[in-house]
C-alpha cells in the first residue's frame, strides 16, 4: 500500500523537525551554558564578596601594626624603670657598691630574699579592684580594630589583660643593717622614697650603738654610730 504525502503533511514533518532540533539545541546545548553562567555569576558575587573582606582585613593591617609598635614602644619605655633580673651575686654587688660609693655608708648586715614573681595586684580603690575591669582593658576595647566577617557583621576580638604569672616582672626582698652619719642615712631614705627604679621601701628603723675600743694602754674610747635598719624590695623585668 503505497501512501501518499501530502504538500501538508510535508510542510508539518519539516516543522516537526526543525523544532525537534530546536528542542535538543536548547535543551543539550543552551540550557548547560545557562545553567554553568548562573554557577559563575554565583561564584564572582562569591568572590567579589571574599574579595571585599579580605580588602579590609588589609586595610585594617596598618591600624593593627600601629597599635602593635605603641605597644612595643609602651613596654620598652616600662621596663627601663626596672632593674634587669640578677642572681643574688649581682644583687649582693649593687647593693654593697651603691651603699659605699655613693652614700659612704657600712654594711653590717645583708640578707637576700629568693627571686619570685611579682603579684601586681590592682589598688585596693582603683576601677579594677572595684568592678573586675581596669581601665586599660575599657580603653584597649575602645581601639580595638573591628573585624568584619563574612556575613557582614562587625566583631571585636577579646582583649586579655595579662596574667601577673606571665608579666616577667620578679620581686626580691633585701633586709641590711647599715652604719654611718646620719646625714648619709637620711640622704639615702630621701633616695629610695624618690627613685625612678622600681625599689620598694617596705620598712626602716633608725638607732645609734656605742662601739668601745680598748687600746694597749688600757684606756678605751667610745665611738657612736647612727644605725638604719632597712627593709626594701627590688624589682625586676625580664628582657
Amino acid at each position: 500500500m503505497k501512501v501518499e504525502l501530502t504538500q501538508r503533511d510535508k510542510k508539518l514533518l519539516t516543522f516537526l523537525g526543525v523544532f525537534v532540533i530546536i528542542v535538543c539545541i536548547g535543551y543539550w546545548g543552551v540550557l548547560p551554558q545557562l545553567k554553568a553562567a548562573s554557577e559563575y555569576n554565583d561564584d564572582i558575587e562569591e568572590q567579589n564578596t571574599l574579595s571585599d573582606y579580605y580588602q579590609q582585613k588589609i586595610t585594617q593591617l596598618a591600624v593593627v601594626k600601629k597599635n602593635n609598635d605603641d605597644l612595643e614602644n609602651l613596654i620598652s619605655g616600662s621596663k627601663e624603670n626596672y632593674y634587669p633580673v640578677m642572681d643574688n651575686d649581682a644583687v649582693d654587688n649593687l647593693i654593697t657598691n651603691k651603699v659605699i660609693d655613693e652614700y659612704k655608708l657600712m654594711t653590717y648586715d645583708l640578707i637576700i630574699g629568693d627571686k619570685e614573681a611579682a603579684g601586681l595586684g590592682p589598688y585596693i580603690y582603683s576601677n579594677k579592684a572595684m568592678t573586675g575591669q581596669s581601665d586599660a582593658k575599657k580603653r584597649a576595647l575602645a581601639a580595638a580594630a573591628p573585624v568584619v566577617s563574612e556575613d557582614g557583621m562587625l566583631l571585636f576580638g577579646d582583649v586579655v589583660e595579662a596574667d601577673t604569672a606571665t608579666t616577667g616582672i620578679y620581686v626580691v626582698p633585701v633586709q641590711m643593717r647599715l652604719g654611718g652619719k646620719m646625714s648619709d642615712i637620711t640622704r639615702l631614705l630621701d633616695d629610695l622614697a624618690y627613685t625612678d627604679n622600681k625599689v620598694r621601701l617596705v620598712s626602716y628603723a633608725v638607732s645609734s650603738e656605742e662601739y668601745v675600743i680598748p687600746h694597749e694602754d688600757g684606756t678605751e674610747e667610745t665611738f657612736v654610730t647612727d644605725i638604719l635598719d632597712l627593709s626594701v624590695e627590688l624589682y625586676m623585668c625580664a628582657e
